[in-house]
């Protein structure tokens, strides 16, 4: 009788329980206009019907804005505004991608010094922050282009001829930054910062160090409940170096007014970067001239309409983009004085402003696993137009990568294509190369070039090791005459470049970043050897810190380069010095807090990256960057 009973309570429990989740299941399920129903005994209604109706309908009209309101608060997440297209990743192992918080934490204060990670490139400088930063990608300073949101930024000052002072592109407003490593050339794909939650975000960095370095930045974004977005940023810079010159004080400001819902978004964005930046004194002889001093700004603008998202079926982009530069620096007597090693170095010291504007229609689409899209980029600027039609293809599935750009420029009467593959037939095998041209169109005299890279990788647990080759057909190098208006280009002949990378971690926390070239000797512009090798620690600690509040990074890095030559009018070529240099770099993460510190040339190295400027000795730098939300 005793399990009869317990049986029968068994089942009554389960009954109960039954009926206590179908109730609730059912209170869930009914609307919320329902819940603000009130029993007649509680709420006496005026006794005329119009009362009665008038006082049910501000009841549903409060219902119905509670839960319009609540809707609101729940979706935080909006539509992101819309962004430029990336190519497909052909790289082994690790691609040369960083995103926003990498970028920060990398060290690097310019963009010409992260893209000298890349193989094949070496950048130049001729002193601290401030100085022009210039890059050559297998020892020719034009190879490298830089798209910022899909705007191609064209050089537009006329100190750096054809090529970028990599100083000036802000570093700070990026949200991703990919290399595209082309044969014939290094296409830098930026995407800018964008916000797409309606918690107000807010951020700032303030940093301090030697040379009287000082930088502040902020921060402020957030999407509103119709789509609306709103972002403002600004940086500030100033150094001051009373041994060798070149201070600097230099201001970037970044704003943004966009809409995004669904599968539409619109966008109007500013970013402006100007400064001054003080004469830079030569250290080798009095005989040869300064580095003049500089006041300017660049200022970039743009307005975009899309439809769809780049990773999305089908996609449709116009944009719209004006690009100004203005040279302010006072004339001087001597602006017209040619050149010589007995005259000084005076550089553009003319009044100077040059703008264009690019008109740009992109789209594309997925087919069988396969990316497709193609672009019309017109430019204006000095009463002429220029178009310039470009396609991609992409693809990246299973053992097989390929990439595939064509593009034919009127602006300068060229053709280039170039097809990148990557195959890895086995886990820890991988084989890649890219082969490209570049021929002349409309008479152009420039010579027709054929570039190619070839690269095998091995990977060692979580450790990739690679190494190739790559190659420039002839060609003619700029001067980088921003340095010294005695420098000369150079035509070359075909030049080989083998290099080997080192990627990944090794031990837990522990890893390695290490990127070797060797050039032939006595080329120009180019170093014989130079490698970057960087031994860094990174972790959260989580089995200590399991909620992810904490993160630790530091690295060592050692920088290795020979001599490079400077060819000069009527004389022998100018060297700058072959280095070792080492450098420190520790990140402490606290909750939304990042603390940095950064010790360069911890031995205090006495050495010239450009001929005749000394580059910086030992310094310090620390700051911190604190992101606040709501």
């Amino acid at each position: 009788m005793f399990h009869t009973v317990a049986r029968y309570a068994h089942r009554i429990g389960l009954a109960l329980l039954v009926g206590a989740v179908l109730h609730g299941s059912a209170s869930a399920q009914v609307p919320a206009r329902d819940t603000l129903r009130v029993r007649g005994d509680t709420l006496r209604l005026p006794a005329d019907s119009a009362g009665a109706d008038s006082a049910r309908a501000r009841l549903r009209a409060d219902s119905v804005k509670a839960a319009r309101l609540a809707r609101r608060a729940a979706d935080s997440i909006k539509t992101p505004l819309a962004t430029a297209e990336l190519p497909a990743d052909s790289d082994i192992g690790q691609r040369y991608r960083w995103a926003r918080d990498e970028l920060f934490s990398s060290g690097a204060l310019t963009l010409g010094e992260l893209l000298g990670r890349t193989p094949g490139v070496t950048g130049f400088a001729s002193g601290w922050v401030p100085s022009p930063h210039t890059n050559t990608y297998q020892g020719d300073f034009r190879r490298i282009r830089v798209f910022y949101d899909g705007i191609e930024f064209d050089p537009l000052d006329a100190r750096m001829g054809p090529m970028h002072d990599f100083s000036a592109i802000p570093l700070w407003t990026l949200e991703e930054l990919v290399v595209e490593r082309a044969a014939e050339e290094l296409r830098v794909h930026i995407r800018s910062w964008r916000v797409n939650k309606t918690t107000p975000y807010s951020r700032v960095d303030v940093s301090t160090g030697d040379l009287s370095t000082n930088s502040y930045r902020g921060f402020f974004g957030q999407r509103f409940s119709n789509g609306a977005a709103l972002q403002i940023a600004a940086q500030q810079y100033s150094t001051q170096d009373e041994r060798t010159g070149g201070n600097g004080d230099h201001l970037s400001l970044l704003g943004r007014l966009g809409w995004a819902k669904k599968n539409w978004s619109t966008d109007v964005t500013l970013l402006r970067t100007g400064g001054t930046r003080g004469e830079q004194f030569r250290i080798d002889s009095l005989a040869l001239a300064n580095l003049p001093g500089f006041e300017g700004a660049r200022t970039d603008a743009y307005a975009r309409v899309g439809y769809g998202n780049v990773d999305s079926p089908y996609w449709l982009q116009l944009i719209a983009s004006t690009s100004r530069f203005a040279e302010t620096n006072e004339k001087t007597a001597t602006t017209t004085t040619p050149t010589t090693p007995e005259t000084p170095f005076v550089g553009d010291t003319v009044d100077t402003t040059s703008s264009r504007a690019q008109y740009i229609a992109t789209g594309g689409t997925k087919l069988f696993g396969a990316s497709l899209s193609a672009t019309a980029r017109l430019r204006v600027f000095d009463g002429w137009w220029f178009l310039t039609p470009s396609g991609r293809l992409g693809y990246d599935r299973g053992i097989m990568s390929l990439a595939v750009y064509a593009e034919q420029q009127v602006s300068d009467s060229t053709f280039r294509g170039d097809v990148s593959l990557r195959l890895r037939p086995l886990r820890f095998l991988a084989i890649g190369g890219s082969v490209g041209r570049t021929r002349p169109i409309d008479g152009n005299d420039r010579p027709q070039s054929l570039a190619y890279r070839g690269e095998v990788g091995l990977r060692i647990g979580r450790l990739w090791a690679t190494g190739g080759i790559m190659s420039l057909d002839t060609t003619l190098v700029p001067a980088p005459f921003v340095y010294d208006t005695l420098y000369q280009p150079v035509e070359v002949g075909e030049r080989r470049i083998t290099f080997a990378t080192l990627h990944g971690p090794i031990w837990k926390g522990f890893g390695v970043n290490v990127v070797a070239n060797k050039a032939p000797a006595g080329e120009a512009y180019v170093p014989e050897y130079h490698v970057r090798s960087e031994l860094y620690f990174s972790t959260s600690w989580l089995r200590k810190f399991p909620s992810g509040n904490f993160h630790i990074q530091a690295s060592a890095a050692h920088e290795y380069r020979t001599e490079v030559l400077f060819p000069v009018a009527d004389g022998p070529p100018q060297s700058s010095d072959q280095y070792r240099v080492i450098s420190t770099l520790v990140e402490l993460r606290l909750y939304d807090a990042v603390l940095s510190w950064q010790y360069r040339n911890v031995m205090g190295e006495i050495y010239t990256v450009v001929p005749g400027y000394s580059a910086p000795r030992a310094i310090n730098y620390y700051g911190v960057r604190w992101d606040f939300f709501n």
